[in-house]
């Protein structure tokens, strides 16, 4: 449809930041939680691991992995039972006032990760496996931040970036992938309203994301977020030959400004991690 910003001008910027971030191992904080409820100290313990297994089942390319396939299969469903486990035992915990908004949004992360995880294997169609596999991708991604977020408040210390970002660049990267599938010309209606709609959702996964160590980032992204939310939201009535409630010149307007948005963002992203 060509509404969206042309992304591949700044593809190669936001790859280069997610590899100087360590991206396929998420940060293990082995730390001990003596300071902090049980349940907090478990996740602190464990979660990390379990969150990591998971990833090496779904996206690890070595020739180890490939080898050991069925093996993986057991030890992520075992480690996404166990997270889901932990995040149902925190929620009915006392957890200190500094942790409780983390501690939210790792519950949050988690349901959509086993809501991903246990509809995957239940889908045939290319593009319902495809959008599983993305939301699998970022909410694992998005549960490791908050484990480190929850280390860092049992043991004290500066948040770090990199660590911290991994979640939020997921989300980035997905909502690059689907914005690219937009720039195909060759792509039809169907094509368009199925990215248009993980776009949609990503943006809102986006804005829980805001809550890094830097206040600029965190801006950004919660306006990079809304705009988008709101380009792809109208682009599906488009798709859907419904009316809206702004122009097409208005969309336009506002992809334009999802450019300029996503180039900061890349930006200080190359800036931060180093």
């Amino acid at each position: 449809m060509g509404l969206i910003m042309n992304s591949k001008r700044v593809a190669s910027g936001l790859l280069a930041s997610l590899l100087t971030v360590g991206f396929c191992a998420l940060p293990l904080s082995g730390a001990s939680a003596a300071t902090t409820t049980s349940a907090t100290r478990t996740i602190v313990k464990h979660a990390d691991t379990y969150v990591n297994n998971i990833r090496d089942y779904f996206f690890c390319e070595s020739s180890k992995c490939k080898k050991a396939r069925s093996e993986e299969e057991s030890v992520a469903a075992q480690d996404m039972q166990a997270l889901v486990a932990e995040a149902t035992l925190v929620s009915k915990a006392s957890v200190p006032l500094s942790q409780k908004t983390v501690v939210a949004k790792f519950i949050a992360d988690v349901r959509s990760l086993a809501s991903a995880y246990l509809a995957y294997p239940k889908q045939s169609s290319a593009e319902d496996i495809a959008r599983n596999t993305g939301r699998i991708y970022y909410q694992s991604a998005n549960v490791g931040s908050d484990i480190y977020l929850l280390s860092v408040d049992v043991n004290g210390g500066p948040v770090g970036y990199a660590p911290w970002s991994v979640g939020a660049v997921a989300v980035l990267y997905a909502m690059q992938l689907d914005t690219e599938a937009l720039d195909v010309k060759s792509s039809t209606v169907a094509d368009d309203l199925y990215a248009s709609e993980n776009l949609k959702a990503e943006s809102q996964s986006l804005l829980s994301d805001a809550n890094g160590p830097n206040a600029k980032f965190n801006g950004l992204l919660t306006s990079f977020a809304r705009t988008q939310r709101q380009v792809s939201a109208d682009e599906i009535l488009i798709l859907e030959n419904k009316k809206t409630p702004i122009t097409s010149a208005q969309i336009s307007a506002l992809s334009n400004e999802l450019g300029a948005l996503f180039k900061q963002i890349v930006n200080l992203q190359n800036k931060l991690s180093k």
